[in-house]
């Protein structure tokens, strides 16, 4: 074997080539490859809750709960934070920059928090009519869907605002690329909202 070829073996890089040369990925390639991975252990953590809700559904115990009107305010909100966060992204890729894209990332910010709190207006009106965590199995299946629900939305929402950070800090580049993968994971979270938000209403 000769030198260039264990030269570029050694190097990392497998190609025949012998003038090749190692090229590290992107760090965007490597957090989308990271963000996929996530969603998926998110979606097979949400897709097991569901398969014991059904099992547990089947039980005597079991009574239904009247979902409050509150959780129709909250599913707007997170509508409208995924659109503004897309279009954050879309203008990003325009002009890259954050003056740019400041109004839709503000109201992203907001449209999300407003979310949560809507979520956490939905919990306090269950408990004023006794209907709290442990009133009975479809109580306690709600609470800890929406809740975790909820905590994923909030770490979302820590991302974002570090990529923020960090870009205006001059720590990053390809500002439209990091808002994409932001709104992806928004998208994410809103299909599965609307699919616990079915799940519950319709049984």
């Amino acid at each position: 074997m000769s030198r260039k070829t264990l030269t570029t073996l050694a190097s990392g890089h497998l190609s025949p080539h012998p003038n090749a040369r190692f090229q590290p990925a992107e760090p965007t390639a490597i957090a989308a490859t990271g963000l996929w991975i996530l969603m998926g252990v998110i979606g097979a953590l949400f897709f097991l809750f569901t398969v014991a809700y059904a099992i547990r559904q089947g039980l005597s115990d079991w009574q239904p709960l009247q979902e409050p009107w509150q959780l129709l305010i909250s599913t707007t909100l997170l509508v409208l934070s995924c659109v503004s966060l897309h279009f954050a992204a879309r203008k990003a890729r325009l002009l890259p920059s954050l003056v740019a894209c400041r109004r839709e990332l503000f109201l992203t910010l907001g449209f999300t928090l407003g979310f949560i709190t809507a979520q956490l207006w939905a919990w306090l009106a269950l408990v004023e009519i006794n209907q709290g965590l442990l009133a009975n199995p479809a109580n306690s299946f709600f609470y800890l869907l929406t809740g975790l629900h909820a905590i994923h939305v909030i770490g979302g929402l820590i991302a974002l605002g570090l990529v923020i950070y960090q870009v205006w800090q001059g720590r990053r580049d390809h500002l439209h690329i990091w808002l994409q993968l932001c709104a992806r994971y928004w998208h994410f979270l809103l299909f599965i909202w609307l699919f616990l938000l079915g799940l519950l209403r319709l049984t």
